[in-house]
């Protein structure tokens, strides 16, 4: 068995750190009482962490860009063990370490709101994951789904949002923002898949519009993937299932002059349960050094990502049981095709009370599909982005903590848009785009603590945004334009007893939109969207039993979202939302830990001509895990519900709610891991997402039409994206 080095601060620490809250005082008080725990081992705190990774490989494109190769996976294991032997050689034999259970961990006295939190990578891992995106899922109330391929951005909800690929939620790895801006396909494109899940540490999150140290997609909630500074063992591993699946996963840890080096890679395959296999073939490559220098921590990140696959896309229902469509995992259009390519490189620096960073992206993707089955068509995006934050602690006391700080970014789309297709060829322009989008965001967080049970929490933000578009084409829009915005944010905790707080929160956030929305000539929209959220809430602990509860509201301006798959922009006006959350975590014995959540919400238009109901807002969401740790084994069972939501604005139309299953057992002997995975259980046959919208199906419809042509009111426009049926997964991994 492997465990992850213990760090040096705990992972409340860097929970805090993250956020730029809470004090340096409480900080050092945090960090001397996790070392005492990890003294004392009580194992109602601690869950074993088995965490994995491997090593990368690169060749350059014909354009003498980067570009990861897959054959590069042998390499990486080679380099490895090669790695391993010399790294063996001069340390001793490792020792067994516990890690924090994260959500074990209380958080009254510390939290500045109810829906802020922490999941540990002890627990992440021992879940049983369909896609990488669930490990985003962590976050209660989140659910992820895919309508288009394994390779592709999955589609998030979050209270009441339909966030389409990320519009209103950010996610920043190890503080590298991962949302693209004005993309090809859609604002804000949220792709996590280039992450290897036994790199991550942990992930803290928080919801609502409520911190200064966020910006753009921050509306709705954020999550923060931290990852590990060291492997403690080497490892290789390989798992193999049904339907083409297949993932090889290897890693090592070194010492390197005065740091250390870890190496991490990932291969998949996958075809799927589809009538036309996906195909897919993925390799990630990650690494980092981490050094201790006379300024303070440095650690420096270089991670790859490539994948291509071939997209299976939502059908119409009425084609199902047809000759055109004999089940629901047919394939309309076997024509499409994506591609992605992901280059990131980082470079922190954490002092006493500074933290800075710096980060660079080469990105490179391009989807063909088929959303009405007679219009293919194939989006791209291709661009550099460079950006970095820095922030300060300046004021630390008895009574006042203040902190400031600054973010930059900038992205250089070289070429942005989408044209016509037919049948995965070529046939003509729609739009293109060269982008150049720049912003700069200083804030200050300030906290008093008022009294020993009163804490009040104030921020206040500056977003400045410039859009420049220049049009490749006659066909694309241009000009220049710059908007800003002023967040401010304030929130309250109150302890009322040693195991009892109780929060208020307020915050005006915002999400840009996209650039060539923002300079359409003909029908602009304002370059920043706005919101205002409300939220009180409660944490309370009783025991080994953790529980929240939050009632929150949250009020947009406007749901201007660009549509990439239309090349438009769709105004939908104001709106507002409101709902509550419940989450719960029990730890009665060290060989078991239950987690569960209920989200409830409402998302209404206030002015929209076409209905009052916002599309595909999902009503309720809920989440039960069970989680059984032994020295020689270890097993969870994870359920998740997605609520029914409108399908229109009328709310004549709906999507049924889902419910799915998935289990996981690890059975370990000495450096032998053996792994099995049965992915929804229960074999449910529901769909995985549902729209309403006219599609012309080829063979079905009389010859001459269009999708234009099909009319809902006589005709049924469901269309849907099957679930994958139950499937059993099988796998190894060695241990050095």
């Amino acid at each position: 068995m492997n465990y992850p080095e213990p760090s040096e601060e705990s992972q409340l620490q860097q929970w805090s750190r993250q956020r730029q809250l809470g004090s340096q005082r409480e900080a050092q008080q945090e960090q001397a009482q996790q070392q005492e725990a990890e003294r004392q081992y009580d194992s109602h705190d601690v869950l074993r962490c088995r965490l994995t990774g491997e090593l990368p490989g690169v060749s350059s494109d014909q354009s003498g860009l980067p570009r990861v190769r897959q054959s590069a996976l042998m390499v990486a294991v080679l380099t490895s063990l090669l790695a391993t032997a010399a790294s063996r050689a001069q340390e001793p034999d490792p020792v067994e370490e516990i890690v924090i259970f994260g959500r074990n961990t209380d958080l009254v006295g510390r939290a500045d709101s109810a829906s802020v939190g922490y999941v540990g990578g002890a627990d992440l891992l021992i879940r049983p994951l369909v896609k990488t995106a669930e490990l985003l899922e962590s976050m209660p109330g989140m659910v992820a789904v895919q309508h288009s391929g394994s390779g592709k951005a999955n589609q998030y909800f979050l209270r009441g949002f339909n966030l389409d690929h990320g519009t209103d939620y950010t996610v920043h790895l190890d503080g590298v923002p991962l949302n693209l801006r004005s993309h090809g396909h859609g604002q804000g494109y949220l792709d996590v898949n280039g992450v290897i899940p036994e790199t991550v540490d942990g992930i803290d999150y928080r919801k609502g519009p409520y911190y200064a140290d966020l910006g753009d997609f921050s509306l709705a909630g954020a999550s923060f993937i931290n990852t590990i500074d060291r492997l403690e063992q080497p490892f290789v591993s390989g798992e193999s299932g049904e339907n083409g699946w297949g993932r090889y996963v290897g890693g090592s840890s070194f010492d390197l002059a005065d740091g250390t080096l870890t190496l991490i890679g990932e291969y998949k395959n996958y075809d799927g349960p589809w009538d036309h296999g996906e195909d897919l073939n993925h390799l990630s490559l990650w690494s980092k050094y981490l050094t201790t220098t006379r300024f303070g921590e440095a650690a420096f990140t270089l991670s790859a990502y490539q994948a291509d696959w071939e997209p299976t896309e939502q059908i119409p229902e009425r084609a199902i049981g047809t000759p055109v469509c004999p089940d629901s995992f047919c394939s309309l259009d076997p024509t499409a095709q994506g591609e992605t390519t992901r280059w990131i490189a980082a470079a922190d620096l954490t002092g006493n009370n500074w933290s800075a960073n710096l980060y660079g992206q080469y990105y490179d993707w391009t989807m063909s599909s088929n959303p009405t089955y007679d219009a293919q068509i194939n989006q791209f995006d291709k661009r550099w982005i460079a950006g970095g934050r820095a922030d300060r602690t300046v004021l630390d006391n008895d009574r006042f903590q203040i902190t400031t700080g600054a973010e930059f970014r900038y992205d250089q789309g070289k070429r942005i848009g989408v044209e016509a297709y037919e049948r995965g060829v070529y046939t003509g322009d729609i739009a293109a785009n060269e982008i150049a989008e720049f912003s700069v965001g200083p804030f200050v967080d300030a906290t008093w603590y008022a009294s020993s049970k009163l804490r009040v929490n104030t921020g206040l933000r500056y977003d400045y945004y410039d859009f420049d578009v220049t049009a490749l084409n006659g066909l694309s829009a241009a000009g220049q334009k710059t908007d800003s915005e002023v967040s401010p944010k304030i929130g309250l905790a109150y302890t009322a007893l040693d195991n009892l707080e109780l929060y208020y929160n307020w915050g005006q956030g915002f999400h840009s939109n996209d650039a060539r929305g923002v300079v359409n000539p003909v029908d602009p929209v304002p370059g920043l969207s706005t919101g205002t959220g409300y939220e009180v809430g409660g944490r309370l602990t009783l025991g080994d039993l953790k529980f929240t509860s939050a009632y929150w509201w949250l009020d947009q301006d406007s749901e201007l979202i660009f549509v990439g798959d239309s090349n438009s922009v769709e105004p939908k006006g104001a709106s507002k939302r409101d709902g509550y959350e419940l989450t719960m975590f029990w730890r009665p014995v060290d060989w078991f830990a239950m987690d569960a959540s209920f989200n409830s919400s409402d998302a209404r238009y206030l002015d929209n001509p076409e209905g009052d109901y916002v599309e595909q807002a999902v009503e309720e969401a809920a989440q039960l895990g069970l989680s059984f740790t032994q020295p020689d084994w270890d097993a969870s069972l994870r359920v998740r519900y997605l609520g029914p939501y409108a399908l229109d604005a009328t709310n004549s139309r709906r999507g049924e709610a889902l419910t799915t299953a998935n289990f996981r057992s690890d059975y370990h002997f000495d450096s032998v891991t053996l792994f099995l995975e049965v992915i929804n259980l229960f074999d449910s046959d529901g769909k995985e997402i549902v729209y309403y919208y006219p599609a012309y199906v080829d063979g079905l419809d009389p010859p001459g039409l269009t999708s234009e042509d099909i009319d809902c009111a006589v005709t049924n426009c469901l269309m849907s994206r099957a679930t994958m049926p139950r499937a059993v997964r099988a796998g190894i991994k060695y241990s050095f």
